[in-house]
Parts: structure tokens; sequence; C-alpha cells
């Protein structure tokens, strides 16, 4: 098995849209899930979605990387998902935005089965070519 959700997806926007559905808490708690992330390294930050048993519905994250309009990492943790990181990095491709995604950091057989079960799919089929895409449309 992975440890690494690792794809790229082409949105037909400015880098700056993208950047900020990215970067702004508002516009992240509009297409992702609640939070009150600030594009700020070490600025600590909380996604808040629905509980579970064995989950209280808290993903805790802190701001690792930020450079404006190119990457934005943070780590993530929350239930019996140890630490891991989320990366996003954008480049530019003519008026459109290339959008490099990472999630990595997934050690042990639990955090494997969440990654391939969970997390790639959601990643992959959903949030991004998806959520992201509905709110940039929206709001672009």
């Amino acid at each position: 098995m992975k440890n690494t959700i690792k794809f790229k997806i082409e949105y037909n926007f400015p880098i700056a849209e993208v950047w900020k559905a990215l970067s702004d808490k508002n516009a992240m708690s509009e297409w992702l899930m609640p939070c009150d992330i600030e594009p700020i390294v070490g600025h600590k930050f909380q996604f808040k979605t629905k509980s579970f048993p064995g989950f209280n519905g808290i993903i805790d994250c802190e701001v690792l990387e930020v450079i404006e309009n190119e990457l934005l990492s943070f780590c993530w943790s929350g239930g019996s998902l140890k630490q891991t990181k989320v990366s996003f990095r954008l480049k530019k491709s003519g008026s459109n935005t290339i959008l490099y995604f990472e999630h990595s950091g997934f050690e042990g057989l639990l955090n494997r089965i969440i990654v391939q079960k969970i997390l790639s799919n959601g990643w992959k089929t959903k949030i991004l070519p998806t959520l992201l895409q509905n709110y940039l449309e929206k709001n672009g």
C-alpha cells in the first residue's frame, strides 16, 4: 500500500482565485469544511466535521509552508490518524492553474488503511475535482 496520496488537477481559473480558495478561511470553510486557517507559518487551526465513534470530528492542523500563490502545506491529524502532511502546490498553465496535491506521512497499518479506503478516494474523486471546482465556478 502507498503511504502518499499524490496527483494533479487543472482548473480553468487564475492562480489568485485558486490560491484564495485554498488559503482563505471563509472560502475553504465553504467548499471543504469549517476551519480557521490563516496562511501564516506556525498558525494552528482546526477543521470541524461530523463525529463518529473513535473520532470527535476535529482535525488539528498547523501551517508548515507558505509561498503566496504557489505553495501551502500543513500538518493534519485527528482521531486515530497520526500526524500527516497536506500540500497544495500551484503552477500557472496559460490562464489556467495546475494544482499538485500531496497528502503524505501515513505510517502504520491503520493509517494506510485509512488512506486507501477513505482519504485517497475523497481527495481524488470528490473534494478537489468536485467541491473545489464547484466553489471556483460559483465564486470565480
